[in-house]
């Protein structure tokens, strides 16, 4: 488990940090197909009966999942962990993820797409061999030899092609329970990197036609506590993940729910001016998640509900976690599923 913080002493020193070590923000450019461009947009799709969802592999299948033996291609030296690519026994190529992001990422994809919503198909590898591994830069202290320990594997399909990135605050669903729904979901996983860089649209060809499928990418910033830059935020860590309090009530003027989530440069974390593109970022994504109604958050309450402990349990064991760290966040999120439950019923004009 992984905490992060900053502790600078100097101005100059906290300033030239964040400037090095901001992560990049980039646009995929759109699908050029002209079917692509006129596909439908979705972001939610009634998941049928929620209590016969297989969380053990969730948007993806054991059919579906890597075969070894697996051989090295290359390292990619994108975003925060460690990454690499690999070539399975089919001849898929594979995106393996190391560090504390792996497990965490496992497990949230699953609750996710448990209640309809698009997450990306991740499988986890305790101990893994990968055939041809060359020195990495960065996660080495995960690999003895040709072992790797730790290892979310993220497959390259064919039938889907990435789009555009979206906005929590300009898309086709605003003011949509399915949109404010999806949003819950990342405060309830106090997901801190839930900023608009990280939500694509995906172009999936299937029975249906072509679909502009609204995801949510890289969920691996999770299962801690969500923290403003400047502060101190954690992945994977079950205290801090315990002591987050959630719904902290409601607002009865506007009927909408109050979070304990807060993401907004706090502390040191207000150097950032100095990069006003990551700054203004980092605000936004914590405005975005502000104005979710009762209605809405009872709703993904009431799917949430649907999922058993056992389910629950099933997402831990996908991403090997132990058995007393895995009960305490089964606990832990129940907790938080009768929370959303059990808000008063209020409805308001508008809300759908």
């Amino acid at each position: 488990m992984r905490k992060t913080s900053l502790i600078l002493t100097s101005p100059l020193l906290v300033a030239l940090s964040l400037f090095t070590s901001l992560p990049v923000y980039s646009k995929s450019e759109p699908a050029k197909d002209s079917k692509q461009q006129v596909a439908k947009p979705i972001i939610w799709r009634d998941p049928g009966v929620i209590s016969g969802r297989d969380l053990r592999f969730g948007p993806g299948s054991a059919e579906m999942a890597p075969v070894d033996p697996f051989t090295f291609i290359k390292e990619k030296k994108s975003g925060e962990s460690p990454k690499f690519v690999v070539r399975d026994a089919r001849g898929n190529e594979w995106t393996v993820k190391l560090g504390p992001e792996a497990q965490a990422e496992t497990v949230s994809t699953r609750l996710v797409w448990a209640v309809g919503y698009f997450a990306e198909e991740e499988y986890y590898f305790d101990e893994v061999r990968i055939d041809g591994l060359t020195r990495l830069s960065r996660g080495q202290e995960y690999v003895s030899g040709n072992i790797v320990r730790g290892a979310r594997f993220e497959p390259e399909r064919s039938n889907m092609k990435g789009g555009s990135t979206w906005d929590w605050r300009k898309n086709p669903f605003n003011n949509t329970r399915a949109l404010n729904g999806l949003k819950v979901l990342m405060i309830l996983l106090n997901n801190f990197d839930a900023h608009s860089g990280n939500n694509q649209i995906i172009y999936v060809s299937g029975p249906r036609g072509t679909e502009a499928r609204y995801y949510v990418t890289d969920l691996g910033a999770t299962l801690g506590r969500a923290g403003g830059l400047g502060g101190t935020r954690t992945k994977n860590d079950l205290a801090d993940f315990l002591s987050t309090k959630f719904v902290r009530g409601v607002d009865e003027r506007d009927g909408v729910v109050e979070f304990d989530y807060d993401t907004r440069p706090s502390g040191l974390g207000h150097v950032s001016v100095f990069h006003p593109f990551y700054y203004r970022h980092e605000v936004n994504k914590e405005k975005a998640m502000r104005g979710i109604p009762v209605a809405h958050a009872r709703w993904i309450g009431s799917l949430l509900g649907q999922l058993s402990d056992e389910q629950l349990r099933d997402a831990f064991r996908a991403a090997n976690y132990s058995d007393g760290v895995r009960e305490s966040y089964v606990a832990a999120l129940r907790e938080r599923i009768n929370q959303l439950r059990d808000l008063p019923v209020r409805t308001q004009r508008g809300q759908r």
